[in-house]
């Protein structure tokens, strides 16, 4: 009994100590966590921040996934978005990916903090981020090019000769308004290559130009997100009738009966002509009366010559009327054009005579085809190249020599021969030349090909090395090797393959005609055409016998 007793007794002790070891245990578990016990749950945050700069605003980009709507951004238990910056706090009720913050007209350092918050108002993480915006004073610190500015007494033309866009800003258009002499108000935009002609205005009087430039100002050199407008007011005095200019085509002018260069006599002046090597027609700006524009060069021009003293040869080329093959050897600019441009759409001008490609301003001109403008003559389907562009190949090398009779009155018998010359070979690179003056070149858009007539001797006259010179050998090119001065625009070469051109035994002391396509030629200021006869086979030239061939009839062909 006693036995069972004391058991109990101990029973109950170890209950005892167990329940105070496991109320100590707990107590010793809550000690752990209570440090925690008052700290935040954060919501999720954005993850990025980045800055584009506006006009007095910027955009903030807050998700790496991009600009995507509010809808399908996933964030937890993020609710709503927070922007803080200097005192100002502005909520959204959503998630959003980007945002665009307006009204910042200081130019000065604006530190933006954004964040989310949760049902709870329990704030996330914040991005942070610091920007300048472009504000009005910025603008103010903008500089745009000046423009160019020619006057006359009535009229006045505005552009500009560099481009409007620079390290500061991206130029996009402008518009301007003026007023004329009635007082009517005039306005206009203008685009990438802006010109602004302005007509109908009082000599001596000051004209208010006002500018209006549409522009992407840059920070860095990169462009902000906003396009602004520049604006500036130009006040430009116009010359009196009196006051004299200074012509760009002076000896044009000139010949067309003009010798006092001021707006008085000027407007007297209803027809001007043009010859085709003019190389502008701005001077048109001070003639505001005239109609009619000859641009064949008419009565009143010649072509240009060419001096040449080489190698024992003296002769001049060129001169005489102009012939259809002839083209101005570029095209005139579209700048320099401008001035007719602005009269024919003044409906000032209202006759235009023109031969087609020969200033290269043909696409200028069929805007106005349809009505009754522009008389496109009509070139022949062959032009006869006439014997003053002929020239002795020796000019260009002494190994190139012939003997030439020009006029041959000795050509054989043949149908319709026309400029028959003699061409007795005296050297292993004989060659002959035909050229035009250094202002042109070769028409060939009308004329795309060159032909001829040939009279080869006999058989006797090709044998052992001497067969080579059985073939003709076309060359093309801007200038011979030794006059490389005559062009500005390069060697522009080409040949055709020096055994292309044979001339077969059947053809051998008859007339032969030959045909050579040019099309490859188009695009080149070709201004000089070589024959070369062999091919240039080299070795000692002492031939047997004279090898002497007729040539006649050289014209371009359409």
């Amino acid at each position: 009994m006693k036995t069972k007793n004391k058991f109990r007794k101990i029973a109950g002790f170890l209950v005892v100590l167990t329940l105070m070891a496991f109320s100590f245990s707990c107590k010793k578990m809550y000690d752990n966590i209570k440090p925690y016990a008052e700290e935040t749950v954060y919501p999720q945050r954005y993850d990025t921040i980045a800055a584009k700069i506006g006009y007095e605003r910027v955009e903030i980009d807050l998700i790496k996934a991009g600009r995507i709507p509010s809808s399908q951004i996933r964030m937890g238990k993020s609710k709503k978005t927070i922007v803080e910056y200097d005192n100002q706090k502005i909520t959204i009720d959503s998630l959003v990916s980007w945002l665009n913050i307006k009204g910042l007209k200081q130019s000065k350092l604006y530190r933006f903090k954004v964040y989310t918050i949760d049902q709870f108002e329990n704030k996330s993480v914040p991005q942070q981020i610091a920007v300048i915006p472009f504000t009005e004073s910025d603008v103010k610190n903008l500089v745009i090019a000046s423009p160019r500015i020619m006057t006359s007494p009535n009229a006045m033309v505005i552009d500009w000769t560099s481009s409007l866009s620079s390290i500061l800003l991206t130029y996009k258009s402008l518009s301007f308004e003026y007023k004329d002499k009635t007082g009517k108000v005039i306005t206009g935009t203008r685009g990438t290559s802006p010109r602004i002609f302005a007509a109908n205005l009082n000599p001596g009087s000051t004209v208010a130009m006002k500018l209006s430039y549409n522009v992407i100002p840059k920070v860095g050199g990169q462009e902000i997100v906003d396009s602004i407008t520049y604006t500036q007011t130009l006040d430009i005095t116009l010359p009196t009738g009196e006051t004299t200019f200074n012509p760009t085509e002076r000896d044009i002018l000139v010949a067309n009966g003009v010798t006092t260069f001021n707006a008085n006599v000027a407007a007297g002046i209803k027809k001007l002509t043009f010859p085709i090597h003019t190389n502008s027609l701005q001077d048109l700006f001070y003639f505001s009366n005239v109609t009619e524009l000859d641009l064949t060069g008419g009565e009143l021009f010649n072509v240009k010559t060419l001096d040449y003293n080489r190698n024992g040869v003296v002769k001049t080329i060129g001169g005489g009327k102009f012939q259809p093959f002839i083209r101005h050897v570029s095209a005139i600019s579209n700048a320099n054009a401008q001035a007719m441009l602005d009269l024919l759409d003044l409906g000032i001008i209202k006759k235009i005579k023109y031969i087609p490609n020969s200033l290269g301003i043909d696409e200028l001109l069929k805007r106005y085809d349809g009505k009754n403008i522009v008389e496109w003559v009509t070139p022949p389907d062959e032009s006869l190249i006439p014997m003053n562009f002929f020239l002795d190949g020796k000019i260009q090398d002494n190994n190139w020599a012939t003997d030439i009779v020009n006029p041959a009155t000795d050509a054989p018998a043949g149908t319709a021969i026309v400029n028959p010359m003699k061409i007795t070979l005296k050297a292993a690179s004989a060659s002959f030349v035909f050229t035009l003056p250094k202002e042109y070149r070769f028409n060939i858009a009308t004329y795309k090909y060159l032909k001829f007539k040939v009279y080869a001797p006999d058989k006797s006259k090709f044998t052992g090395s001497y067969s080579a010179f059985q073939k003709l050998w076309p060359r093309f090119m801007n200038y011979m090797w030794a006059f490389s001065s005559e062009s500005a625009f390069g060697q522009e070469y080409w040949e055709l393959d020096r055994n292309a051109t044979p001339i077969p035994d059947s053809d051998l002391t008859k007339w032969k005609d030959v045909t050579i396509d040019l099309s490859s030629a188009k695009d080149k200021h070709n201004r000089v055409i070589v024959i070369n006869i062999g091919g240039e086979p080299g070795g000692t030239f002492s031939p047997p016998a004279d090898i002497t061939y007729y040539f006649a009839n050289f014209r371009f062909s359409k």
